[in-house]
């Protein structure tokens, strides 16, 4: 009996002996890995999916701690991350947690970076009382990019393309109209006629006397095609100009184009019409003096070469140097 009390003494005394030194084994070892560390604490407004306990915590690629803990946040809005980090500094002040992946492993981890200057305040808004210090957040690449891809179809989906296409016809339909008005082309017909008659009276009178002889009359007469020839690349330039502004309107701005170009369209179109009635007013004019010339030479052709000049006019003098 004393035998059997002795080995059970002894076997206890064993098993005591083992457990307490894996006890202290573990203990020397987790106090040794965990030197140092502190609890700190982040919050994520997105999916933690892949992301686990005892998750690596990096300081640009570096491992400098664990996750110990995910839950949903006291506001069930928010992932509350609890982890375990070995690093000097204020970390809450300092630095900034993210959610990133490795390469092609598609391991989830968690990136602790600095802030940079002027940097904007991504982080979660907290409205409850956390247990441990926070360390600030930031959205992942990939929540950035889907965000962006968003702001730019709710952007999209405001244009109003009904009432652009509506614009761009009614500014195309002013644009055609204007082409083809019947006041136009009559403008230009007729400025087109008086040249030709203006030509043929200079040609009856060259053939009759020379060019000498007509030197000055010649001279009116070429300001006064000039007049003409203005005005008729000033219609074409018109047309051509209004194409180039439609060809260039840009799709955002289509209406306020639209109402510059009309304005614009009434400017030239009023300016056209006024330097088209003055051009009509010399030509009547150059015309009736070449008939008078052409009515004295068939009266007197000596005249027109030993007559004195004309008295000059008003308007010739203001333009003289």
């Amino acid at each position: 009996m004393s035998t059997h009390a002795s080995n059970f003494k002894v076997g206890l005394f064993v098993i005591l002996g083992l457990g307490l030194g894996i006890g202290a084994i573990a203990w020397l070892g987790t106090s040794q890995y965990l030197k140092g560390a502190e609890q700190y604490v982040t919050f994520f407004n997105e999916s933690v999916q892949g992301l686990q306990n005892d998750s690596t915590v990096r300081y640009r690629g570096v491992d400098v701690g664990r996750v110990k803990a995910i839950r949903v946040a006291p506001d069930a809005r928010l992932i509350e991350v609890l982890m375990e980090i070995e690093f000097q500094g204020d970390l809450s002040k300092e630095l900034v947690a993210q959610l990133s992946t490795a390469g092609i492993t598609g391991i989830t981890f968690i990136e602790l970076d600095r802030k940079k200057s002027g940097e904007p305040d991504l982080s979660p808004k907290i409205d409850f009382v956390a247990e441990y210090p926070i360390i600030p957040s930031r959205p992942s690449e990939l929540q950035r990019i889907v965000g962006t891809l968003d702001k730019v179809m709710q952007q999209f989906s405001n244009i109003d393309f009904e009432l652009m296409g509506k614009r761009m016809d009614a500014a195309l339909e002013g644009i055609q109209n204007l082409a083809t008005d019947k006041r136009l082309q009559e403008i230009l017909a007729r400025v087109t006629d008086a040249s030709l008659q203006v030509d043929e009276l200079v040609a009856r009178v060259n053939k009759a006397l020379g060019e000498k002889a007509v030197k000055g009359v010649v001279q009116d007469t070429r300001r006064i095609l000039s007049e003409a020839e203005k005005a008729v690349v000033a219609a074409r330039s018109l047309v051509d100009q209004l194409s180039e502004d439609v060809r260039k309107m840009d799709l955002g701005n289509t209406g306020q184009r639209a109402g510059r170009l009309f304005e614009g369209l009434e400017q030239r179109s009023y300016q056209l019409a006024i330097e088209a009635q003055l051009t009509m007013q010399n030509l009547r004019e150059a015309s009736e003096s070449l008939k008078d010339l052409l009515h004295n030479l068939e009266r007197d052709p000596s005249s027109v070469i030993f007559s004195s000049p004309p008295p000059t006019s008003p308007r010739q003098e203001g333009s003289q140097p």
